[in-house]
């Protein structure tokens, strides 16, 4: 289901089983904190390694692996992993085993102390002071930080496409005829001029067909030309509007871009994204990394073509949503990073539910075998009762479900890097409330009087792009009431960001992109050079005839 518990926990186990050939569980303890830590780039702590050997059998208890992406969040808690492997396997570095138990599974729980490697927080990400009573906008500098690669991404094509045109046509005009051999072709002719009517002739048909030759090239060159001229238009009009596009992708992939049909993105702030990014992230870290097929070294042959296999992974866990404790339990099974030895791909199943109902179903497809990755991921959560569940993490105006009875169903498609996919909310006999609203605060009253009469919560979520790069609409039922509220005054703000977004990349990038848009000219050499010399040798041509 992720990297722990197809890989790197396995690899864990790997080491541990290695470990005691050697030294005492304290030591193979020690080895799997401290080479773990390494591996996920965040603290992994176990609470105490059991092995048993003959048949060999090892236990990982107490397991927590912390997030790196958020420091005071664990990726995941386990309360035991255990496994019966192949020792003879394990020291060919292979992992082989009929089946794995996870048991006591929790994902994303928090923490007391930061999960870095050094322990201390990373630098908070500076506050806006541009913001609605209630309702924070981004930062553009902050903004401008996390998007600076991408940014400079963008800026180094253009840079690179000028480039390669300059370079091709640097090559190109050394195969041009140089002015000294059309001035040859001239002094031919008036060779020939001097010689009687046969040889003339004779002579002349020789001189015409090398001409020809000559300006079949400027033919195909002159299309080049054409081609490269209209390349090079584009590269200026994109370093031209790199600021004013730079900020709408950047608005867009924050979900600032939907007016007044994305109003419920403003109160929920960054958990979507963030509950997204999540998922991503473990499929990139498990299944994602699966399909980086890799080629055992030619002096250590195996007797399996494989690295990883595992016929069965048991899971056991939970998840509180609200104040509600869901349960679940399933499988993933044929786990091998060489799908080919199996023919089939990976699958994956769970059910679930609170007080052993029957709510919760999910189940995935991950097939490699055409060495793209293609993965199909399903959830459908049925008439769960759900209390005491934020929406929105804004100290001021929080948004909270109070109560409500909730169907959620989900469906994803990744094919290589595309995704595709959609989410759909419906919460009946909903109670909204805008908890502890302070008395002089003027939005979050009149939010609170709004949602009074709102029983029934509708969300559509829609997420395409890349997996590096995902796109996220978020609608719902309350768009409009919010957007009755809310929507004026937040558009007047987002229009101060991207008016803001502009400028700080115009200043940043203005001199790159002005050097850039200089470039627009620099076919006109060569356009020049073709003129001159197709023209020279078509009034030859014309003084032959």
């Amino acid at each position: 289901m992720f990297k722990w518990i197809l890989r790197g926990v396995l690899a864990l186990l790997a080491v541990t089983v290695i470990a005691v050939v050697f030294a005492l569980e304290p030591i193979a303890k020690f080895m799997i904190e401290h080479e773990g830590s390494k591996q996920v780039g965040a603290r992994v702590d176990v609470d105490s390694v059991d092995i048993k050997l003959y048949p060999t059998h090892v236990a990982l208890n107490g397991l927590t692996v912390a997030n790196p992406q958020e420091p005071m969040r664990n990726l995941l808690e386990s309360e035991k992993v255990s496994a019966d492997v192949d020792t003879k396997a394990l020291l060919k570095m292979q992992f082989i085993a009929d089946q794995v138990v996870l048991s006591g599974l929790q994902m994303y729980t928090e923490r007391s102390t930061p999960g870095t490697l050094d322990g201390k927080l990373p630098p908070a990400k500076p506050k806006s002071d541009t913001s609605l009573p209630g309702i924070t906008m981004p930062d553009p500098s902050a903004l401008l930080a996390e998007e600076k690669a991408t940014i400079q991404a963008e800026v180094d094509a253009i840079q690179n496409g000028f480039s390669d045109i300059q370079s091709r046509w640097q090559s190109k005009a050394t195969q041009l005829p140089e002015q000294a051999q059309i001035e040859a072709y001239q002094t031919r002719w008036n060779e020939l001029k001097k010689k009687n009517m046969i040889e003339r002739i004779a002579g002349a048909k020789q001189l015409r067909d090398d001409i020809k030759a000559d300006l079949k090239q400027f033919k195909t060159l002159n299309e080049d030309l054409k081609a490269d001229s209209a390349e090079v238009k584009s590269l200026t009009v994109r370093a031209a509007n790199l600021p004013a596009d730079q900020s709408k992708r950047m608005l867009s992939k924050y979900g600032l871009d939907q007016g007044s049909e994305g109003m419920l993105r403003f109160l929920l702030g960054d958990e979507v994204n963030a509950v997204v990014q999540r998922g991503l992230s473990l499929y990139q870290e498990t299944m994602g990394n699966m399909a980086e097929k890799e080629t055992a070294p030619a002096e250590a042959p195996t007797e399996l073509p494989v690295k990883l296999l595992i016929r069965q992974v048991l899971i056991d866990g939970y998840q509180m949503v609200g104040t509600e404790k869901l349960a679940y339990s399933g499988e993933i099974n044929d786990i091998t990073d060489q799908q080919d030895y199996w023919n089939k791909p990976i699958t994956m199943a769970l059910r679930g539910g609170v007080d052993q109902k029957s709510q919760l179903v999910i189940d995935g497809i991950f097939d490699q075998r055409n060495n793209t990755m293609k993965s199909v991921f399903n959830m459908a959560l049925k008439q769960l009762a759900l209390s005491g569940v934020s929406l929105s993490q804004s100290p001021e105006l929080p948004l909270q479900l109070e109560k409500g009875f909730a169907d959620i169903s989900a469906n994803f498609g990744i094919d290589g890097d595309t995704l595709k996919g959609s989410a759909k909310g419906l919460v009946n006999q909903a109670k909204l409330l805008v908890a502890n609203a302070a008395a002089d605060n003027k939005t979050a009253n009149l939010l609170a009087a709004a949602l009074e009469d709102v029983t029934r919560l509708v969300m559509d979520m829609s997420v395409n792009g890349t997996v590096n790069e995902p796109a996220i609409k978020l609608k719902s039922n309350l768009d409009s009431i919010l957007g009755d509220i809310l929507g004026a005054e937040i558009k007047a703000k987002l229009g101060e960001v991207e008016d803001e977004l502009k400028a700080k990349l115009s200043s940043d990038y203005g001199p790159q992109m002005a050097k850039l848009k200089e470039k627009q000219n620099i076919l006109g050499q060569y356009q020049e050079l073709l003129g001159d010399r197709e023209a020279a040798l078509q009034a030859l041509m014309k003084e032959m005839i």
